[in-house]
């Protein structure tokens, strides 16, 4: 019910549609109704009546009186007075929205669309009715409210119907993105639109993953308001996003320094942390991410989270060379989590092999093994807590062991690709990739039963096993030659 009086309310309040006061200058009434209510003496019901007797032959001014008392939320004296109206002028559309606007207030969605149908009746040509009953069609139909809309254009071609149509279609109880981005790209001119249409647009092609279009739109409402805060973080967020490192950094500035009223939130500091990092910039980045830390336990609408921050900093550290930070944020990363994932403990396992890497590449020896075997380790962990990810852990650690004993003379990797063959070989659905993983198990066996074990029988063994499923292998056919 909340939702549906939410949309019901938009009728009134979302938009700039203005009701038109017909010819007759009603600003001395509104000031004299608004001193009545202010008021509001012991006489008030008299005074109502004289100022209605004083004005029961213009329909106009008792519209003006019955609206003031509207936008005082007097409903029932505001539906008498658009009654007044209609007795003097039956055809009166103004009257009509009145009633129709007073309606939406009460939660009565079927009275408003009769008045603001009968306003469209008797006006035609005046957009307001079109908009208001489009307004409570959105609710139940957004299709049947754009239909509507589209009626408007029909009799006022000029009107900004698109623009109209791509807000119903964002502001409903189930946004529709795409039809949204479509009726916007409809407008010509993107500055010509009301603000808050340019800033609904930059923000739908985001969500929609358009972000070279939403950095296009915002730069055109930027030529309005150069400080426009929502509009620099959309250019900055989807140029970071894109590796558009200078433009991302140009518009962080303009974001953090340069832009009206712009709260800065954990989501900005972590865009900002990322952008630093593509532009090398490392330390700046980890002061950054940081920032969106400390932010982020008062940003209840924030769309990163620890888990993603603490990654975050652990490739940064990564890319440092700070390798024991690395792989403290990285286990922090996982701690924050709830229920972590295979693909979060899987993170780790390739956080330390990355480590292991490095190290070797820069000569320490001491350092890889250490890290390799952390590796193993958190391998074997993640096999105990993940059964049915056996074939793919056996490889990895199959992988990591041959790293470790290069020459195969400790047959590390033996078991580990023991154990894939037997449960690959003859799987009759296996996959490309556990055919890769299988033939790599192979020939590891084939080298290591010929070279090390200096065994030709069960070297050939090995290879038969291997033509059996790649019968092109050239280490496989040499040694069935011999």
């Amino acid at each position: 019910m909340k939702t549906y009086q939410i949309l019901l309310a938009g009728a009134l309040m979302f938009g700039s549609v203005s009701t038109s006061m017909a010819q007759t200058d009603t600003k001395a009434i509104v000031e004299q109704t608004t001193q009545l209510i202010k008021a509001k003496g012991a006489d008030f019901e008299k005074q109502v009546k004289d100022l209605y007797k004083a004005n029961k032959k213009n329909p106009e001014a008792l519209l003006a009186i019955g609206r003031t008392f509207y936008n005082n939320k007097d409903y029932a004296k505001a539906n008498q007075f658009a009654d007044y109206a209609l007795q003097k002028n039956s055809k009166y559309a103004g009257a009509f929205l009145l009633k129709g606007d007073i309606c939406v207030s009460n939660d009565d969605a079927g009275g408003a669309s009769q008045n603001y149908q009968q306003a469209i009746y008797f006006a035609p040509k005046n957009p307001e009715g079109y908009y208001k009953y489009a307004m409570i069609l959105r609710g139940r139909n957004p299709e049947d409210a754009v239909a509507t809309l589209e009626d408007l254009r029909k009799q006022v071609p000029d009107y900004p119907v698109d623009a109209l149509a791509a807000r119903i279609y964002y502001h409903t109880k189930n946004p529709n993105l795409n039809r949204a981005a479509e009726y916007y790209g409809k407008v010509a001119d993107v500055t010509n639109m009301d603000d808050e249409d340019i800033k609904d647009y930059a923000t739908i092609e985001w969500m929609l993953g358009n972000k070279d279009k939403s950095i296009e739109v915002a730069k055109a409402g930027l030529t309005k308001d150069a400080k426009w805060s929502t509009l620099n973080r959309l250019v900055f967020w989807n140029s970071t996003d894109k590796n558009y490192t200078d433009q991302a950094l140009d518009y962080a500035d303009r974001l953090f320094n340069k832009s009206d009223s712009a709260k800065i939130t954990a989501d900005d500091y972590a865009y900002y942390g990322t952008a630093l990092k593509q532009a090398k910039r490392l330390d700046e980045a980890v002061d950054a991410y940081n920032k969106s830390l400390a932010a982020l336990d008062a940003d209840a609408n924030a769309i990163v989270s620890k888990p993603i921050l603490f990654k975050s900093l652990s490739d940064v550290y990564n890319e440092k060379g700070d390798f024991d930070k690395a792989l403290e944020f990285v286990e922090k990363s996982i701690d924050a989590k709830e229920n972590p994932s295979f693909s979060d403990y899987n993170g780790l396992g390739s956080q330390y092999l990355e480590i292991a890497t490095k190290r070797q590449q820069a000569g320490d020896a001491a350092g890889a093994k250490a890290a390799y075997k952390k590796a193993d380790d958190t391998y074997a962990k993640i096999g105990e807590k993940y059964p049915d990810q056996a074939n793919y852990i056996n490889y990895v650690r199959g992988s990591i062991n041959s790293a470790v004993d290069p020459d195969s003379k400790l047959g590390l990797a033996k078991p580990f690709y023991e154990a894939l063959v037997a449960s690959l070989e003859q799987k009759a659905d296996r996959t490309d990739n556990q055919t890769a993983m299988l033939k790599t198990a192979l020939q590891y066996m084939i080298v290591y039963e010929f070279n090390v074990k200096k065994n030709k029988a069960a070297a050939k063994e090995w290879a038969g096993k291997m033509l059996g499923v790649d019968p092109t292998n050239e280490i496989a056919k040499q040694v069935q030659a011999m």
